[in-house]
């Protein structure tokens, strides 16, 4: 583990505080009044280290304001800290000047920015290679993380749970299913070609789409019911033999006796005969006309089907497109931002170098230089000379020290204006392959979109080709007639001929008979009833009917079944995510002796939501008082730190909040500021 320790820290005109030497032990306090500097020092360690106060932002004010509350300029400011990084201490400084620059031909300066100057044990360093120092000891995310008990619960809840995550090694989902024995068995094969969403994503697509079929098909039973023809047969064969009973005897009374009767009978018989032929042959007619157009019927439901099938797809491709739309529309937004990034770094010029100040030779020696200030005479020979080789000692040294610096300077030049263009070359190199792949990106959603838009012509091409052929079927089921045309049935013409010929013996046998007038109309009745129970009887037939909504019921049955499967799977799944979960939770929670983590919620469906709240005994972070929230993010601070691998100086705000009793043990430096009512700072180590 990384140890880093903050010694000591010198705070010159930082945010009010002129000058303040700070040395620190393992456990420092701070106390102070409000206003008196006690977040200064955390800030002015953090704007060293970062250019970023303690809550990490980079916009705040750090110069030093006058009693009308203006910024007071010329005032050189200054933080100095010395670090021990596992045991080897380093001396870091920060200094931010302001530059004036006097304006051509008037006696005013202007303003044009602050300029920052880095040290490290003393040594000069670029800004970059200052915070390339920083990096190597410390990321200023965990930084933060580790530092200020406030910084973790501040996060963004799904920011929370990413670093949580890391607390746990990753195992293939089926892997985990396979450790809880026969429960997930039916799952671990999805578990090992696709994740958990992907597989609710399936299942739930696949039950949505059952679930429009079953809308479906009560519909299509409802309309095939509607075909039902509702007799009761039994009732019409009682009704039917009455008739002809009645029948009958009102034709025995027009024969007029029984001898002529029976004749009359005979030939009636003939008749009832005849027409049963008749109805025979026109109801196995109409029983062809029928089953042609339930063939036909058939053929539409298929149709239907497939219709609604390819609406269906024509929908899920329209679906996939507006997706690609939208992949290609962020593909082109990156394209162009690369391309303006790309121009921007293109544009980008190295300063040219600045001209080396003249070299500005020292003094020439005068001749008061060679005599005694105190006596005014000459100086001793050896003594004049001595000064004159001095003169030329330093006059040289100072020449040879001019040409030295001009010379690095002109090093540092070309080597930083080499590192530019080196950095400019790789960045454009970057940028330019981020275009590229934001322009293959852009060509491929094209493709995809072409493709998809081909494949969906072509399915609307059959959508209308199957419209076409539906509106053609119903119009073949609507040019069949219900009931056959027996006109030109030559077997049904004869036999209706000697139906007519025996109804005209009859009646010439029949004419004798006393009221035959009234007893032909009741026996015209009677026939004509008798022929519309017959034909009751013939339409009764509904086993095909019948048979079609048995197929749909069946049908119903099984998509029933098949979503209850589906249902099943996501049940199954979301059970799974709920224990891996629980796992989860368990081994992150291990990692801490205060808080706990609540990472998901159950849904009032029965689903998982995923969140990240952090408890104390059950209590939410949010209704902490201040003192546990401290205690909490002491806590959550020793767990991150162990994860990273480093030790980092703990500063502890509005330490008042704990007693000194119950101030945690941490193995980290710890630096507690305590709001009290001194006017000026204490330091107590």
């Amino acid at each position: 583990m990384k140890i880093i320790k903050l010694k000591s820290i010198h705070i010159q005109n930082f945010k009010g505080c002129v000058n303040k030497l700070i040395s620190f032990g393992e456990l420092t306090k701070i106390y102070g009044a409000n206003a008196t500097g006690k977040t200064t020092v955390f800030d002015a360690f953090t704007w060293l280290l970062f250019g970023k106060d303690s809550h990490g932002s980079a916009k705040f004010d750090i110069r030093t304001l006058d009693k009308d509350g203006k910024m007071i300029d010329n005032l050189e400011i200054c933080v100095e800290a010395i670090l021990s990084v596992d045991g080897e201490e380093y001396t870091l400084k920060k200094v931010q000047k302001q530059k004036f620059v006097k304006k051509r031909g008037t006696g005013t300066t202007e303003f044009q920015g602050n300029v920052n100057e880095f040290e490290i044990n003393g040594y000069p360093k670029s800004e970059k290679d200052f915070k390339e120092f920083i990096s190597g000891m410390i990321d200023e995310k965990i930084f933060n993380l580790v530092t200020n008990p406030i910084a973790f619960t501040s996060l963004p809840w799904k920011e929370q749970r990413e670093i949580l995550m890391q607390f746990v090694v990753e195992k293939p989902d089926a892997q985990i299913a396979e450790e809880y024995g026969d429960k997930f068995l039916k799952l671990i094969p999805e578990l090992r070609i696709a994740s958990t969403d992907d597989i609710l994503k399936k299942y739930t697509k696949a039950k949505n789409t059952l679930k429009e079929k079953m809308t479906e098909i009560p519909a299509r039973i409802d309309e095939v019911s509607k075909q039902l023809v509702t007799v009761d047969v039994g009732a019409l064969e009682v009704e039917k033999a009455a008739k002809e009973t009645a029948l009958k005897k009102v034709e025995d009374k027009l024969a007029g006796g029984t001898e002529k009767s029976k004749e009359i009978n005979a030939k009636r018989e003939q008749v009832m005969n005849l027409k049963f032929d008749l109805s025979d042959i026109s109801n196995k007619e109409t029983e062809i006309l029928m089953e042609k157009r339930r063939g036909v019927a058939s053929e539409c439901n298929e149709v239907e089907e497939k219709l609604m099938s390819l609406k269906r797809q024509a929908n899920s491709i329209a679906v996939d497109i507006e997706s690609a739309e939208k992949q290609k529309e962020s593909a082109e937004t990156d394209k162009k931002k690369f391309i303006d990034e790309w121009r921007r770094e293109k544009a980008s010029v190295f300063p040219e170098m600045k001209t080396f100040l003249e070299y500005t030779p020292l003094p020439e020696l005068a001749e008061d230089d060679l005599i005694c200030p105190t006596c005014g005479q000459s100086l001793p020979k050896e003594v004049r000379e001595k000064r004159i080789s001095d003169y030329e000692e330093r006059k040289k040294n100072d020449e040879e020290r001019y040409k030295k610096s001009k010379a690095e300077y002109e090093e540092r030049y070309i080597s930083d204006k080499e590192k530019f263009e080196k950095n400019r070359e790789n960045n454009l190199k970057s940028i330019t392959e981020k275009g590229q792949k934001a322009a293959d990106n852009i060509r491929e959603y094209q493709k995809i979109i072409n493709d998809k838009q081909q494949e969906l012509e072509a399915v609307n091409a059959e959508i209308a080709k199957f419209e076409e052929t539906l509106k053609e079927k119903e119009e073949i089921i609507d040019s069949i007639p219900a009931v056959a045309d027996m006109s030109k049935n030559e077997e049904y013409q004869k036999i209706s001929e000697q139906i007519l010929m025996l109804e005209n013996e009859i009646e010439e046998m029949s004419k004798e008979t006393v009221g035959k007038t009234e007893l032909e109309a009741k026996k015209a009745v009677l026939r004509d009833e008798i022929s519309d129970i017959v034909a009751k009887i013939k339409s009764a037939d509904n086993s095909k009917v019948k048979e079609r909504i048995e197929e749909l019921e069946k049908e119903k049955a099984e998509v029933g079944q098949k979503i209850a499967e589906q249902e099943q799977m996501i049940d199954l799944t979301e059970e799974f995510i709920r224990e891996k979960m629980n796992r989860i939770s368990s081994v992150i929670n291990e990692k801490f002796k205060v808080v706990s983590f609540r990472l998901f919620e159950n849904q009032i469906n029965g689903g998982l939501k995923e969140c990240c709240e952090c408890t104390v005994n059950g209590v939410p972070y949010s209704s902490l008082n201040n003192g546990h929230r401290i205690i909490a993010g002491l806590d959550i601070i020793s767990s991150l730190s162990k994860l990273n691998g480093v030790d980092c100086p703990i500063f502890l705000d509005n330490a008042e909040s704990i007693s000194k009793d119950n101030l945690p043990d941490v193995q980290s430096q710890l630096i507690c500021m305590y709001v009290t009512d001194d006017k000026e700072l204490k330091v107590e180590v």
